[in-house]
């Protein structure tokens, strides 16, 4: 056979016309190698990479006779790929489909279900991927290729042998050239792009298809690695994202940091860089970290993943964590340079319940997590090893069809929305404790992680010994209890999104109208429509605060302080007279060096360095690139007096 191939790899929110784009990295790579066969490049015209979520009608007339096309599948483009894959093999029966990627089973079910593929590459693909067009080439005889599904000539499935993992000494695709006519064609799109200096990784997480291969972590040349750093800068890539599991487990590491600070002190690109960094070499990180602050390079800091603080979750998910003194003496120090760290945790994880989530969440309050953590819904990825049967079986799991719907972004209908398999119930987790999890947590990151309560919590934890998760608990049980209350209308909003969510339901867009239709997650919109109307937030919850008892004249200090250091749109300052230091009494707790407020009048000056003008830029900055939880409060500046206030 000989002809022209397309590979498909479209970006998870690149339509035509979107400001930015990913480069087809993974689409790259298998090209790259495959282009190496002079077989391959004797029978077959490398035509386009399709990497923007266009039309299909677009799309279609556009293609020239394709003899293969090859679709690279992520759980945010899959239903896309099957639908245009659909259309290609009725307009063009004798093109051969190929599926590979994360998003397909490691089973013949996408060719029993889905009649228009043709092969299913499992696993790595890059030498599966050479081997395939070779084949297809020459003879068409698929059997002696590794890593593959197929349908022989019987219209039985077959499965070949595995094979050995690849070399990582394949071509880059940025090196080769593959991506410069892209760039030529869409002068119009900031584009980003992946940077694998590593693969693999050797932890085993039943929720995670990242270790399954159950090898070591094999590592790119570094001449390669530093090759393609300079290139991504000279192509002025905007944003890179770390392809790596475990960034900062070798300490060469170090070095790939060092080149990519030099890169863009020389060029200005990469102005962004996300890494995942490693889970156990913390000094590694530590360092890496540092070095990106100083450079403005890393908007989100270290991650200190936890997935669950449960022992029985952590044993059925084959995890282990450090103890939390480790990790809170981390955060001591990150806290202590003004470091930013997030903590990661998972709703939904086998032998969870509703009380070890949360308390899991005021753990992390405890630690001095105080400013940005997430929880994820738990995705059954088809190749993870909770997605499996026996998994499925032992926890008595139920999932739903949940539409994926990205933030940030004003929403389109799409032709072809991708959706991703969450877990909604356990044989632990009932569905009604999910949604009341769910609420919890949405909270929990708005009242506490953006900081409207946080003063208030700490105080009552560090004096009153009231655990974290019982105070915020307590505060959703109130607003459910009082739905007279403006406050209580909106949690019964955010309750009302979770059960339907719950039951497969995601059509509801929460869409904050100062800012413009631009959908927002949960606790963004709740701290927006807070921030909206604070007098009626107080007013609301108020009661709910004086019921612990505080001393009058602190808690009047701590709600002044509370109301007075939240940044609002065009407010630059106040100036709050205080009788405690509750300025100085946060910045140790912050430093998980906890004390009683000391007595002290001083006037404190609460100063906004970066006023917004309006609330479209005030969500845009604050609320989304500023990740709220550390661009909440504004800066501030006290002045002290012996007797009056000065």
């Amino acid at each position: 056979m000989e002809g022209n191939v397309y590979f498909v790899q479209v970006d998870v929110s690149a339509s035509l016309g979107a400001p930015s784009a990913y480069l087809p990295y993974t689409a790259g790579t298998l090209a790259a190698n495959a282009w190496t066969d002079v077989v391959v490049k004797e029978h077959f015209r490398l035509k386009e990479f399709l990497f923007l979520r266009e039309s299909i009608e677009t799309v279609l007339p556009r293609l020239e006779t394709p003899a293969i096309a090859a679709f690279c599948n992520y759980c945010w483009n899959t239903e896309y790929n099957k639908a245009l894959a659909k259309r290609i093999k009725e307009t063009y029966p004798e093109c051969v489909v190929v599926f590979g990627g994360h998003n397909v089973p490691d089973d013949f079910s996408f060719l029993e279900d889905y009649p228009f593929i043709d092969v299913l590459c499992h696993g790595e693909g890059e030498e599966t991927i050479r081997l395939l067009f070779r084949a297809i080439a020459l003879d068409g005889d698929l059997h002696e290729v590794p890593n593959i599904s197929f349908r022989d000539s019987q219209s039985q499935n077959v499965r070949t042998q595995n094979a050995p993992l690849c070399a990582l000494d394949f071509p880059s695709p940025y090196l080769e050239g593959l991506f410069d006519p892209l760039l030529a064609a869409h002068p119009e799109i900031t584009f980003n792009a992946i940077l694998e200096t590593s693969r693999g990784c050797p932890h085993q997480c039943a929720y995670c298809d990242w270790g399954m291969l159950n090898t070591r972590v094999r590592l790119f040349p570094m001449e390669r690695i530093r090759a393609e750093i300079q290139w991504l800068s000279a192509h002025r890539i905007a944003f890179v994202w770390g392809a790596d599991a475990n960034f900062g487990l070798f300490a060469r590491d170090l070095e790939i940091a060092d080149a990519l600070v030099e890169a863009k002190k020389q060029n200005g690109y990469p102005e962004r860089m996300r890494m995942n960094y490693a889970k156990n070499n913390f000094k590694n990180v530590f360092q890496i970290v540092k070095k990106f602050k100083e450079y403005d390079f890393d908007r989100i800091g270290a991650t200190l993943s936890f997935q669950s603080l449960s022992p029985t979750v952590l044993q059925n998910i084959g995890r282990t964590n450090s103890d939390l003194a480790f990790y809170k003496n981390l955060l001591t120090q990150y806290n202590a340079q003004n470091m930013k760290t997030y903590s990661e945790l998972i709703l939904g994880l086998p032998g969870e319940t509703y009380e070890s989530f949360i308390r899991g969440i005021g753990c992390l309050f405890e630690i001095g997590q105080h400013f940005v953590f997430d929880v994820y819904q738990c995705i059954v990825l088809p190749n993870a090893k909770l997605g499996k049967k026996e998994s499925i079986q032992r926890y008595a799991i139920r999932t739903e069809q949940a539409e994926i719907i990205r933030p940030h972004f004003r929403f389109v209908r799409d032709d072809v929305p991708e959706y991703n398999r969450i877990v909604v119930e356990t044989n632990t987790l009932p569905r009604a404790m999910w949604v009341k999890a769910t609420v919890f947590y949405f909270f929990a990151m708005a009242l506490h992680g953006t900081g409207f309560l946080r003063a208030f919590a700490i105080y009552l934890f560090a004096v009153h010994h009231l655990p974290y998760e019982q105070f915020y608990n307590g505060l959703c049980d109130y607003y459910e209890a009082h739905p007279e209350l403006s406050t209580s209308a909106l949690y019964a909003q955010i309750h009302a999104h979770a059960e339907e969510r719950s039951v497969g339901n995601n059509s509801r867009k929460l869409i904050f109208e100062p800012c413009g239709d631009i959908i927002w997650d949960d606790h963004e919109y709740i701290a927006l429509n807070i921030l909206h109307d604070p007098d009626a937030f107080y007013a609301d919850t108020v009661p709910y605060l004086k019921q612990f008892g505080m001393e009058p004249q602190i808690f009047q200090d701590l709600l002044s302080y509370q109301r007075g250091i939240l940044r609002l749109p065009n407010e630059a300052q106040r100036i709050l007279d205080l009788q405690y230091d509750i300025h100085g009494f946060l910045t140790d707790a912050y430093l998980n060096r906890l004390h009683a407020p000391q007595k002290k009048k001083h006037r404190l000056y609460l100063v906004d360095p970066d006023v917004q003008k309006d609330w479209k830029s005030f969500g845009k900055n604050v609320v989304w690139y500023g990740r709220m939880g550390w661009a909440s409060y504004k800066s501030a500046h006290t002045e002290q007096s012996g007797d009056p206030f000065v």
